[in-house]
């Protein structure tokens, strides 16, 4: 029988077993290290699954957002324009902006944008991975000092618009998403066009369009490519570049606008010969004179509360919502202002010797509306004397309710006899004493002329005859008639023979009314509404208010001729002679004072313009000496100087 073999192990050396044993354990280990990092990875990848879908999902507003349109529902600055067209003033609320489009975005511009900004901004899809990492890099080894951020434009229009200020992973995926949003709803030109127009610039300018006001004093449209290169340079840090705040401000923003222009060169955008001509170009920071002023002039208040007003009305906004569209709605106003009428009154108000009354230095106040009579267009007015100190303050051009005094006379008393043919003015009235109950009016100087024609009691200021026309009439119809000229803010209590006939009313009339009373008379009896502006639009352009010309028949134009002829004996021989003289040209008016002294008046026209102006104290008091004495009144002089300088190139011609 053959011998049964048996298999033997072979002989190794025990220190190659060891080894073996030990690969073993080594290939275990890295085995469950392989599994353990797969497992997190996959750990991982399904939390920043998560996190992202979440993120994703809190961004559904921003979705709507930008479905709805709301991307531009931005804070636009409003222009105001007087009747010629030319800028008086700009509005805005907290963000000064103008907005700007496309295709008047020069060249020059986006080019150094983009190169600074985000090189790849016409090619990537909202996200640039390459700057991203690149950006990341270089703030790594940088310590944290780098040229230009990560974010595309893209990314950076979002920050804008949802003001997102977290600085975390889970903010940097909202604003990837949110980046892609935009992408896939807006064109580059469309999202470029929306990031210069939002960005802030610094000095208070919000996009490129103000910026390049404030910074160069001109249009976006007009930089060249220096300053285009300035504009660029200042996005990274508006404020610390702001070359208003200091020398080295100033020089920080130059020395950036180095790196803008070489980057451009780099990337082949500009030629060697643009790029040594442009740093070779000297930078003039100016500021565009737009005749905007921290406080507006009290004739831009008056538009904006007629503004306001109107958009109440039609829109049915509240007034601070009408207010805010005024003021960030990105409007153009176009006023009724004639600025050689505004530029009369101004000057005039400027003698301050006008104001001071009584030896103790007080300082009185005064208004003044000037009007067209022939349209109703307000071409001038002034709500105080001495420094304005706030917008949208009182404006006693428009807001002040005042006693009128004699003024009411024609308006009250003669123009409704006169209406009703119960008067005339060559026919005789009684100035002699009176008692109506347990009143028992009085002249101002205290005696009695016995029978006077019209004319003369009118001329003379006399109280009882102006009394005795209103009771000629119905009251209410003294009461209607007045309304009807222009007295809008007549109370109930004033359809009375006291109010109507000498002044003294419940709650008073505004400077503005009275203007407007006076121009229907010289306008033949024909009413027109007064109007501060003729036309708004929005930024784009619509028509959103405009001002009709409707023109009524108040009086029959036998009254309103009978009113001026009396109006112009006040100056001929009147209260207002010696005081009120216009060349050659005709002038009528009526002096006017209340009870105790405490409101002063003068309304009168020529056959151009239409005047009322009043002075008195905002806490009414008797007014007392001035320092040139106690007659004529402040209003008297006004009216004068004003009437005087704003008909000095005008053919003379008739009033009736």
């Amino acid at each position: 029988m053959g011998e049964k073999k048996v298999k033997r192990k072979a002989n190794l050396p025990t220190k190659y077993r060891k080894s073996k044993k030990v690969l073993k354990i080594i290939t275990s280990i890295f085995l469950i290290i392989f599994l353990i990092i797969l497992v997190g990875v996959i750990f991982i990848g399904v939390k920043f699954s998560d996190l992202v879908a979440k993120e994703i999902e809190s961004c559904s507003d921003f979705v709507d957002f930008i479905a709805s349109g709301q991307l531009r529902d931005l804070e636009y600055s409003t222009f105001v324009y007087d009747k010629d067209g030319n800028q008086i003033d700009t509005l805005h609320g907290n963000e000064d902006r103008i907005f700007v489009e496309y295709e008047d975005i020069p060249t020059s511009v986006v080019d150094a944008v983009v190169s600074i900004e985000d090189e790849r901004f016409f090619e990537h899809r909202g996200i640039d991975i390459k700057r991203t990492v690149g950006a990341a890099y270089s703030y790594i080894i940088n310590n944290g000092d780098s040229d230009f951020g990560g974010s595309t434009i893209t990314q950076q229009l979002v920050k804008n618009v949802t003001d997102d200020k977290e600085t975390n992973i889970n903010r940097k995926i909202r604003e990837w998403y949110r980046a892609t949003v935009l992408e896939s709803n807006f064109s580059k030109e469309e999202i470029f066009e929306d990031y210069i127009n939002t960005i802030y610039m610094g000095e208070g300018a919000y996009g490129f369009e103000v910026a390049a006001r404030k910074y160069f004093g001109k249009s976006l449209s007009d930089v060249n490519l220096a300053e285009s290169a300035i504009l660029a340079a200042a996005i990274q840090s508006p404020e610390s570049t702001n070359p208003y705040r200091s020398e080295e401000a100033k020089t920080k923003l130059l020395e950036r606008q180095k790196v803008v222009l070489s980057k451009m060169l780099s990337l082949g955008r500009i030629t060697i010969l643009e790029y040594n001509e442009a740093i070779s170009t000297p930078i003039e920071f100016k500021k565009m004179a737009d005749g905007s002023e921290d406080v507006q002039s009290y004739f831009v208040d008056a538009v904006i509360e007629q503004v306001i007003a109107d958009l109440q009305a039609q829109d049915n906004l509240t007034y601070d919502e009408a207010k805010k569209q005024v003021y960030v709605g990105g409007f153009r106003i176009y006023t009724t202002m004639d600025q050689s009428v505004q530029n009369a009154i101004d000057n005039a108000y400027n003698d301050n010797t006008l104001f001071y009354t009584e030896r103790n230095d007080d300082y009185m106040q005064s208004a003044m509306v000037v009007i067209d009579h022939t349209n109703g267009n307000v071409l001038g007015l002034i709500g105080g004397a001495g420094k304005k100190e706030n917008n949208l303050g009182l404006n006693r051009a428009t807001q002040s309710y005042r006693q009128p005094g004699s003024c009411m006379k024609p308006i009250g008393a003669y123009g409704p006899a006169f209406e009703q043919g119960k008067l005339n003015p060559e026919s005789y009235i009684e100035d002699l004493p009176l008692k109506i109950k347990d009143w028992e009016p009085k002249n101002y100087y205290n005696y009695f002329n016995g029978y006077v024609t019209v004319r003369r009691a009118i001329a003379l200021s006399m109280n009882l005859p102006a009394v005795r026309a209103n009771m000629m009439v119905d009251t209410s119809f003294a009461f209607e008639f007045a309304k009807k000229c222009g007295l809008k803010s007549l109370q109930n209590a004033d359809k009375d023979i006291a109010p109507l006939a000498l002044g003294g009313l419940t709650r008073g009339v505004t400077p503005l009314e009275m203007a407007n009373a006076y121009a229907t008379i010289a306008n033949k009896g024909m009413y027109n509404e007064p109007k501060l502006y003729t036309r708004v639009t929005d930024k784009d352009g619509k028509e959103i208010l405009f001002k009709t010309y409707d023109t009524t028949r108040v009086m029959k134009e036998s009254t309103a001729t009978d009113l001026i002829t009396c109006l112009q004996d006040v100056v001929a021989y009147g209260t207002g002679y010696g005081y009120v003289k216009v060349g050659n040209m005709p002038v009528a008016g009526k002096t006017g004072n209340s009870n105790d002294d405490k409101d002063q008046w003068f309304c009168g026209f020529t056959p151009y313009y239409t005047i009322a102006c009043w002075n008195g104290y905002d806490e009414p008091r008797p007014i007392g000496y001035r320092s040139y004495g106690n007659y004529p009144y402040t209003s008297v002089k006004l009216f004068n100087t004003v009437m005087n300088e704003i008909c000095k190139n005008k053919e003379v011609k008739a009033l009736t």
